[in-house]
């Protein structure tokens, strides 16, 4: 539990709420804020992608919760499969629901983290956040009511950018076929 800012694995989450006390509810029942008996630190239980059916991914964030450029750190950086996956939802939800941008942070730091030598498990994580958050497709992800068609058009061409360059970061990544 030491350093980790979100979980995503349900069991997990079951054994650390055992530890904690409830201390409000919100959205029905579907989030709510706990508080750790032993460390005192305050949690923030929610689902993402919970407009999918089923409810959506539970998670576990450590308050306050973490800003994009931490999400977008953790999900590249984390050493724990449930906290990439659960900073990939995180980054998701807010872009959806709150019109957060993050994909152009997040192809920057992909081609950054290229420069650096890269182990086996650091490129598989960095495939895995550009599979998870669909970085390599072209779609426009941003409203486009009340919008010009050369605004639509622009916006257009921005995930076209993105998703050209996190292509060309999944080739580098590849492991060589010899």
């Amino acid at each position: 539990m030491a350093g980790r800012r979100l979980y995503g694995d349900a069991g997990q989450i079951k054994e650390l709420l055992q530890h904690m006390e409830l201390q409000e509810t919100a959205a029905g029942g579907y989030a709510a804020v706990y508080k750790h008996s032993d460390t005192g630190a305050f949690w923030f239980l929610c689902y993402a992608t919970s407009a999918a059916q089923g409810g959506g991914y539970q998670l576990l964030i450590r308050l306050p919760l973490p800003t994009t450029a931490q999400l977008i750190d953790i999900a590249l950086q984390s050493a724990h499969e449930d906290e990439t996956v659960a900073a990939v939802f995180r980054l998701l939800d807010e872009e959806a629901l709150e019109k957060k941008e993050f994909r152009q942070s997040l192809v920057e730091k992909l081609e950054q983290q290229l420069l650096l030598p890269q182990d086996a498990p650091a490129r598989k994580r960095m495939g895995q956040v550009i599979k998870l958050t669909e970085l390599d497709s072209p779609l426009n992800r941003r409203e486009v009511l009340r919008k010009t068609q050369t605004e639509i058009a622009q916006d257009a061409a921005d995930f076209t950018a993105i998703a050209n360059r996190a292509t060309r970061v999944l080739e580098k990544i590849r492991p060589s076929r010899q």
